[in-house]
């Protein structure tokens, strides 16, 4: 009796929860209610979520092949604002950050499979718009230390700034400057001790001027010059100097 009762409940309901529509679109083409998608050949969800007038709202879930939970997104309708989360396929973390109208915007963060910081992204309208930093990550996963192993400053999508790169610790290993995406001046490599190793002069994004090697004791091994990103040597260089030298120009410059 008790079985009669709840498959007639059962029946009632029915209808209403399995009958309702997924995946329709309007007389305009757009998406509109509940959506899914899985993958080619498979049962498995790729995405669950809702849309209006053809945008995500509300939340959104993904997933891997396995059904193990990938991401999720929770759009805000009025904002245009979305926060997000991302999943390795073992569970843990492995991005969070914020889209504006389905754009990367703000400070995005992303994790190694073990969980710990490796990369930090400034963005604006989808473009990188800031510092990126990545981080080391070291084999031990006991070893927690965080520590800088790169930055690279952005604006709207184009290296604008120094670009350092540091040893684990904390000397600086590298650094370079750019304008408008091109080495631009000076660009020094380091010894692990901090002193100079390689130093290169660029112009326009290509090497121009002396380019220098050093020993741990700062003394010079050996040295090229460019001219506008080609190498010059014996008579042509040796003319080419005495030039800049009449004419008062800096060969680096």
């Amino acid at each position: 009796m008790i079985f009669r009762i709840i498959f007639v409940a059962l029946f009632l309901i029915a209808p209403i929860s399995w009958g309702q529509s997924v995946n329709q679109k309007d007389t305009q083409g757009r998406k509109q209610g509940a959506w899914q998608k899985t993958y080619p050949k498979s049962r498995a969800f790729e995405y669950k979520g809702q849309f209006k007038d053809d945008k995500p709202v509300g939340t959104f879930y993904y997933y891997y092949v396995s059904t193990k939970k990938k991401a999720v997104i929770v759009h805000d309708e009025k904002t245009g604002r979305s926060s997000a989360l991302m999943y390795h396929e073992n569970g843990v973390l492995m991005a969070k950050g914020i889209f504006r109208n389905q754009e990367k915007d703000s400070v995005w963060e992303y994790y190694g499979p073990s969980g710990r910081l490796s990369t930090k992204e400034t963005y604006s309208k989808g473009k990188l718009n800031g510092n990126q930093t990545v981080y080391y990550v070291f084999e031990d996963p006991s070893d927690k230390r965080v520590i800088v192993a790169k930055v690279t400053p952005y604006k709207m999508g184009v290296i604008n700034g120094d670009v350092i790169e540091y040893f684990d610790t904390g000397v600086i290993k590298s650094k370079v400057t750019y304008i408008n995406g091109k080495k631009e001046g000076v660009a020094v490599t380091n010894h692990p001790s901090g002193k100079v190793m390689i130093t290169e002069r660029f112009k326009g994004g290509i090497q121009h001027g002396w380019q220098s090697a050093h020993d741990q004791t700062g003394k010079e091994t050996g040295k090229q010059y460019y001219r506008y990103g080609k190498r010059i040597e014996g008579k042509e260089l040796e003319s080419h100097l005495k030039q800049c030298k009449a004419k008062g120009i800096n060969p680096n410059g």
